[in-house]
Formats: C-alpha cells, sequence, structure tokens
C-alpha cells in the first residue's frame, strides 16, 4: 500500500523542485517543467493533480465559447492522464491517480501530460480569449 512519503519520494526521484505543506500536500515550484505552483494532493486513497492556468473569462466575454469549445476537444483528444476543468474564477489542469497501487511511471506520465499542455495547447488557448 502506497503512501504520502512514497508520493514525496517519487517527487523528489523524478528531480522536481517542490514545498511539503504537510497533510498530504506538496507545491511543485518547478519552470523548466512548466509545472510552476502544480499542487498535488494526497486525499484517503486519491493523489490529486492541479494547476491553475487560466482565468475564466466573464459570462459574455468575446471568445469565452470558443475557448470553453478548445478545451472540451482537447479533453477528449489532446490530454491523456489530464483534463481542463472550471472552477470559480479559475481553468485547471486536473488530474488524479489512485494512491493503493501508484508506481513512479504512472505519477510521471501525469507530469509530463500537464507540462506538455502548459507549453503547447495553453498559449493556443489564451490566445482564443480574445
Amino acid at each position: 500500500m502506497r503512501t504520502v512519503v512514497d508520493v514525496e519520494r517519487f517527487l523528489q526521484t523524478a528531480g522536481l523542485k517542490f514545498q511539503d505543506f504537510g497533510d498530504g500536500l506538496f507545491i511543485v515550484s518547478e519552470d523548466a517543467s512548466n509545472l510552476r505552483k502544480l499542487a498535488i494532493k494526497v486525499e484517503d486513497d486519491v493523489v490529486v493533480f492541479q494547476l491553475r492556468v487560466l482565468d475564466t473569462p466573464a459570462p459574455g466575454a468575446p471568445g469565452r465559447e470558443q475557448l470553453f469549445e478548445s478545451m472540451l476537444r482537447l479533453n477528449g483528444a489532446g490530454l491523456l492522464h489530464s483534463a481542463f476543468a472550471l472552477q470559480d474564477d479559475g481553468i485547471f489542469l486536473q488530474a488524479a491517480l489512485q494512491l493503493q497501487n501508484l508506481d513512479p511511471n504512472e505519477m510521471q506520465a501525469v507530469l509530463d501530460d500537464i507540462g506538455l499542455a502548459v507549453s503547447q495547447h495553453i498559449p493556443k488557448l489564451a490566445g482564443s480569449k480574445g
């Protein structure tokens, strides 16, 4: 059975800079991999990854509908391990993995997917906001 200690060890092995805020919360601060301010939270038997990538456009803002459509299309075809989500005032990339059988390769795949989305998809999406 995996624990928070395993998640911390996986982050160290991946060579990522991060802070441990306790209670299963880690914040990655890695500019080189596009994972700046990535929150990783171990909650019960799940590891949740969350990165705020854009502000949510106001209702009626130019390009809002196109942005949301583009994110939905990327969720279906452009992202393998993560997905775009709306929360309050932000657009996030999110992923979740089961803690029980977590392995370093699986965790690295999520980190790579989010990093790739930030470098490739976010600039295009930010441009589509109008």
